[in-house]
C-alpha cells in the first residue's frame, strides 16, 4: 500500500510492521499491527458513528478503543486497539457448529443488555437507514454482484428503485434494542468460547432486534454452506437452531425485510 499514513497515526504505531486484511465485505483498507488496527475509508456518517458509539459505550460491551480518529481530504483514518481471539468464521468454530451458534446467541444477548433508552445516536435507526439506502440507490451504489439471487429478477424486484420504494412503504413496527448493525461472523471475535469483541461498528446503535438476527442467520447459513471458501460445506444449518438458543420465534416478515434492506448497502 502506497498511501501515506498520517503523522497522528505514526506517533502511536511507530515502526511496527503491518499487513493488509481483506476478510469480510468491507470497502475499507485495513492494516493490522501487533497492537492496533488501522481502518482507512471515505469519511461518512458511519465512520463518525463508529467513533462516537465507542466513546459512548465506555466499556459496556467489548469493542476496540479508538485512540485516533483523523480525517484528511475526505478520508477517515480510524486507529483501533486490536481485539484478541478469533473471528467466528474461523475454521475452529465452523467445525464446531453447536459452539458457534451458542456464541452468536451470546453475542446478540450481550448487545441487548445495553440500556438503549440512554443512547443518543440515530444513524442505526430505520428512518436513517432508509434515507441512506435511498441515497445509495439514487447514486448507483448498490452492489448488484453481491445480492441474494432471489432479490432481483424473476419472482423478485425489478431493480433497486422498486425495492427501496417497497421498503419505504412496508416499514415494520420496531422492537428497539441495542444492535451491531452488521452482525456477520467476521465482525465477532471469540476467545476461550466467550465473546471477546465486536468490530466494524459504523451501523451500531438502536434498531429493531431483527436487524441483527436476520444478518446473523444469513451469515451462519452462508458460512456453513461454504459460500466464502470455494464451496466446502460444514453443516446443515437451519434458522431454528439459533432461534432456539435465543428462545425466540421466527418472524418471517421482519427477517425478509431486514435482509432486503441490507441488499442496498
Amino acid at each position: 500500500m502506497n498511501r501515506k499514513i498520517p503523522d497522528k497515526i505514526l506517533e502511536i504505531v511507530g515502526n511496527q510492521s503491518s499487513y493488509s486484511n481483506n476478510v469480510g465485505m468491507s470497502d475499507s483498507e485495513v492494516l493490522i499491527y501487533p497492537d492496533y488496527v488501522l481502518k482507512i475509508q471515505a469519511e461518512s456518517e458511519e465512520t463518525k458513528n463508529e467513533k462516537d458509539i465507542v466513546a459512548w459505550l465506555d466499556g459496556q460491551v467489548p469493542v476496540p478503543g479508538i485512540p485516533v480518529y483523523y480525517v484528511e481530504d475526505g478520508t477517515a483514518y480510524t486507529l483501533m486497539t486490536r481485539i484478541t481471539g478469533k473471528m467466528l468464521c474461523d475454521e475452529e468454530y465452523l467445525n464446531n457448529p453447536k459452539q458457534l451458534i451458542r456464541c452468536v446467541a451470546e453475542g446478540l444477548r450481550t448487545l441487548w443488555k445495553v440500556d438503549v433508552t440512554k443512547c443518543p445516536f440515530r444513524t442505526s435507526r430505520l428512518e436513517e437507514r432508509l434515507k441512506q439506502a435511498r441515497w445509495n440507490v439514487e447514486n448507483n451504489l448498490v452492489d448488484m454482484e453481491n445480492v441474494e439471487t432471489e432479490t432481483f429478477g424473476e419472482g423478485g424486484f425489478r431493480d433497486p428503485e422498486e425495492l427501496i420504494c417497497w421498503l419505504e412503504v412496508n416499514r415494520p413496527k420496531e422492537d428497539i434494542v441495542f444492535t451491531h448493525g452488521d452482525f456477520c461472523l467476521p465482525n465477532v471475535f471469540v476467545e476461550n468460547n466467550r465473546i471477546s469483541g465486536f468490530i466494524d461498528l459504523g451501523k451500531m446503535g438502536p434498531a429493531d432486534r431483527w436487524q441483527d438476527i436476520a444478518i446473523a442467520l444469513r451469515s451462519l447459513n452462508h458460512n456453513f454452506a461454504g459460500h466464502y471458501n470455494g464451496g466446502k460445506k460444514y453443516f446443515d444449518f437451519t434458522h431454528q437452531m439459533l432461534l432456539e438458543e435465543l428462545e425466540l420465534d421466527m418472524d418471517y416478515d421482519k427477517f425478509r425485510y431486514y435482509i432486503l434492506l441490507d441488499e442496498l448497502f
